[in-house]
């Protein structure tokens, strides 16, 4: 047989990218031609409220907990994201807390941006071109647009409906505040208590005055105190004052041409205010959480209020004598994502809205999207779901076996899905029977056909399940996880098809040599780090070798542990502590023995080509949130490299073809949503060049090589 050489150079080359030892610092920053795109999912997250314009067609408006704000393209009935300029170090802002329109200029748009409460920035933006782009107005206060049921009340922006220099901004912590410029500057309103903290005011809305209807008013619903109005008094003077006996856990309002003003709470259920008394009109006492409401904008006495709470499914009421009496509207929901649920519909429901240009159309909000029918009146209402382009998932896992199904995500609330192209919907969740949440899935590596998911059936892992596949991903079969453990990550062998290392978030480690049908302890590994009590940790300190099955690894202050009997005994593999960074990632390179990196965050990003016994930092990689390997560039010997952090100074995307020694800028030109807070990243191990990132709402994408 005859043997070949390599020529000498080729062989230093391999040599180098094996051995994984950086011998320069360049790094490439000219952006190479990217394609990016969202990967189209169909709705799923939670639309706390819906606006139309009042006088022009079909100009809508969605705002989203965690996902930004959207307007319909009614021509192609679908969303377009309208604040996916917005970048990492604003990623807060993605958040939306309320929204209000110029009714004298439709191009006017402003929204209460701000997700968490210790969250930065907050703030009020303007748009004024129908939110193509959007300024800041410096009204810094902290809004709340996530994890609580008040997210969905509303609205605490209102734009005075006849003057647009003029309006108000109900905060969560910080009282009223007003404007008589459009926004540039801003006003405390002293008259008006702050309420409860991290509720505040969540609606405001302007009216007439149902006594002096050529009067306006304004209304400020203060949670835990009741309803302010300003308006002219008996003495003449313009002031705010407590409307008294008004409900002080208001949800939303809204007020008749008329000046009837209606207010839906979130436990005392449905009122009205004539400007003299108040009337209690919940349409049933089976419930006392209602949140959306609306007035025909024909018709003063038809009216709608939906229930917030109770399941899904939930009744919407319908009233034509403006509240003295109420009927349960019929409801089908017909044209819809074929994967969603019967629970999908009605549920949580935040808003609904009378279209004021199309006689009898309604728009409804829940926790999964925007609904439509076009005849309220019917005897049974038919429904349709409006999901194109409102892509509000929040990612928690993701996989890219080398064979089969390309990608398979892990998402909150939804399950996940398996994407087989990644440019269409999918046709329906991972088969994973009464989980909701997925926090980790791998592949056996022989033989990706065989998967195994880890889920939840909530957010802090009351029942935790190990999931096997044989079929790639199309079915599924649950097995225990030791009593006691939930959440966490799971690993699989290369090469032994019944070798799986699971390490729980609350637990002890543990393996298992029958694909779960028992577990056995290990040895050598310490406690486990608390890093959260629920689904949203994002580190991966568990690893398998690719190519080793009975290898794998785990990281822990510092140290990455090893083990080479299948999990049955670990021990310290560096003995050189690694610095303390941020968020951790472990994953071992597919087609090269003994080559592991480590990801931590602010720290960098580490390298080892002895299974990590010593590590080399990668130079020029100042920090290293995410990063995975994916199938290598034709006619090298390595796998390629993806990474999201900062490279020679520079936050984005990057792509290396050489483990590391020179890296590509595949960041997009523009944005597209990928600056809210990505959290998942895998390499697609069947097309070079392709990426699959997971965001904190606005979904998932995908970028590869522009043909």
């Amino acid at each position: 047989m005859r043997r070949f050489r390599l020529p000498k150079l080729l062989l230093i080359v391999v040599l180098m990218y094996t051995l994984m030892i950086p011998t320069t610092t360049n790094v490439v920053q000219s952006a190479e031609s990217y394609q990016w795109s969202s990967i189209p999912v169909g709705g799923g997250g939670y639309v706390t409220g819906i606006v139309i314009h009042p006088t022009e067609p079909d100009l809508i408006y969605a705002r989203t907990d965690i996902g930004g704000v959207y307007r319909l393209d009614p021509a192609n009935n679908r969303w377009i994201p309208l604040l996916d300029h917005i970048e990492s170090n604003e990623s807060n802002l993605y958040g939306m807390d309320g929204i209000a329109l110029d009714h004298q200029n439709p191009n006017i748009i402003y929204v209460a941006a701000g997700k968490y409460a210790n969250g930065s920035p907050s703030d009020v933006l303007k748009s004024t071109d129908r939110g193509a782009t959007w300024t800041r107005t410096g009204l810094n206060l902290r809004n709340v647009s996530n994890g609580n049921i008040h997210r969905a009340m509303g609205e605490n922006i209102a734009v005075n409906p006849t003057s647009s220099s003029f309006l108000h901004v109900g905060t969560r912590y910080n009282g009223l505040y007003v404007s008589n410029n459009g926004g540039s500057t801003w006003s405390h309103v002293r008259e008006v208590p702050y309420g409860i903290a991290g509720q505040g005011i969540r609606s405001v809305v302007y009216g007439v005055n149902p006594s002096a209807k050529h009067e306006q008013v304004v209304y400020a619903g203060i949670r835990g105190v009741g309803i302010f109005s300003k308006m002219k008094r008996s003495n003449g003077v313009v002031a705010w004052e407590l409307i008294r006996n008004s409900p002080d856990s208001v949800a939303r309002m809204t007020v008749s041409k008329s000046g009837v003003l209606y207010a839906t709470t979130d436990n005392k259920g449905v009122f009205k205010y004539n400007g003299r008394q108040w009337t209690n009109i919940t349409p049933s006492s089976a419930y006392s959480s209602y949140y959306g409401i609306s007035i025909d904008p024909s018709n003063d006495n038809h009216i709608l209020a939906a229930v917030r709470t109770g399941g899904s499914n939930l009744p919407l009421y319908r009233s034509t004598n403006g509240g003295q009496t109420w009927v349960n509207v019929n409801k089908t929901l017909n044209d819809r994502p074929s994967w969603w649920t019967p629970n999908m519909f009605f549920s949580a429901t935040a808003s609904v809205v009378f279209d004021p240009h199309h006689p009898g159309r309604v728009y409804v909000s829940d926790w999964s999207g925007v609904y439509k029918t076009d005849d309220i009146t019917a005897q049974n209402t038919q429904w349709d779901a409006i999901t194109d382009g409102h892509e509000e998932l929040v990612a928690l896992a993701g996989s890219a076996p080398p064979k089969g199904t390309p990608f398979f995500s892990g998402v909150a609330d939804q399950t996940g899905f398996a994407h087989s192209d990644v440019y269409r919907t999918p046709t329906r969740k991972l088969q994973l029977e009464g989980m909701k949440e997925v926090v980790s899935i791998d592949y056996h590596e022989a033989d990706p056909n065989q998967m195994i998911f880890l889920g939840s059936n909530d957010w802090y892992g009351t029942i935790t399940k190990l999931y096997i596949s044989s079929d790639n991903g199309q079915t599924a079969t649950p097995v225990n996880v030791p009593e006691g453990s939930t959440l966490g990550r799971i690993a699989y062998s290369a090469t032994n098809p019944n070798l799986i290392i699971y390490l729980p978030q609350t637990g002890k480690a543990v393996r298992s040599t029958n694909k779960g049908a028992s577990w056995q302890s290990v040895t050598g590994l310490p406690s486990n780090e608390n890093d959260a009590d629920s689904i949203f940790t994002y580190n991966e300190r568990l690893a398998g070798d690719r190519i080793n099955g009975n290898k794998f690894y785990m990281y822990s202050a510092g140290h990455l542990y090893r083990t080479t009997n299948g999990g049955a005994n670990w021990y310290k593999a560096n003995s050189s502590r690694l610095p303390s960074g941020g968020k951790i990632k472990v994953e071992a390179a597919p087609g090269l023995g003994n080559v592991v990196w480590v990801s931590l965050g602010d720290a960098g990003l580490y390298a080892s080509s002895s299974s990590g016994t010593t590590f080399t930092k990668l130079p020029n990689v100042q920090s290293s949130e995410l990063f995975a390997f994916g199938k290598g560039k034709p006619g090298t010997l390595n796998p390629a490299v993806f990474i999201y952090g900062t490279v020679n100074n520079v936050k984005g995307f990057y792509r290396s073809d050489n483990m590391g020694l020179t890296w590509q800028n595949i960041s997009p030109a523009t944005g597209i949503g990928l600056g809210n807070e990505p959290q998942v990243l895998e390499a697609d191990r069947q097309t070079y060049g392709k990426v699959y990132v997971g965001t904190n709402g606005r979904g998932l994408f995908t970028g590869s090589i522009a043909q």
